[in-house]
């Protein structure tokens, strides 16, 4: 980012958020669920993040208070705003995007995880952490209702094409030949690779 004077400068963190927020086009981000996973998932891809976002197990999975606060920071510098539980950037916000120097190997990782995680109803985006990171659902206040639908749910991410077929496998916890037939019958068609 360039510097000018009386402007503040923003630190990596802030730089990641409202580069999630701003990737894909200016997408607004659709819940702060999605954006706290988002973060989640980019510290285990970038692991010198994970002591800076400092993700700890929640009623709603993994949640950083790191992330919360760079949230409302970038709304206070009138760079984010929030509507009806999604944030986008402000004309401003844009503008500071424009000029964000991000390393492009986090910039395509953003990129992937916004595009996975958008357009999944907040339940969907739960039950994959909760799968796939069971170590955040001790605090969990939605798992017990999730993990009765996770078959359900693994359907509806293969059919969308979110995940492969052995993710949707183990995330239905079926044996296979049960997830295969159960896959015809709902006429969902899958690739392997």
């Amino acid at each position: 980012m360039v510097n000018r004077p009386g402007a503040k400068s923003l630190d990596e963190t802030e730089k990641a958020v409202l580069y999630s927020i701003g990737a894909l086009g200016f997408t607004p981000l659709r819940s702060m669920v999605k954006l706290q996973k988002m973060h989640f998932l980019l510290a285990n891809a970038f692991p010198d993040l994970q002591p800076l976002l400092n993700f700890r197990p929640s009623l709603l999975g993994p949640h950083s208070e790191v992330v919360e606060s760079v949230l409302e920071n970038l709304k206070n510098l009138n760079l984010v705003r929030q509507s009806r539980g999604s944030f986008a950037l402000t004309t401003k916000g844009r503008h500071e995007f424009d000029k964000l120097h991000m390393n492009e190997g986090m910039v395509q990782v953003i990129e992937d995880f916004k595009d996975f995680l958008n357009d999944l109803p907040d339940n969907e985006v739960l039950t994959f952490i909760y799968i796939f990171y069971p170590e955040y659902i001790s605090e969990s206040a939605k798992w017990d209702e999730l993990k009765g639908r996770r078959t359900e749910i693994a359907v509806s991410m293969l059919r969308k094409q979110k995940i492969s077929f052995s993710k949707a496998l183990e995330m239905s916890d079926l044996d296979g030949n049960k997830f295969i037939e159960l896959l015809k019958a709902s006429g969902v068609r899958w690739r392997t690779v």
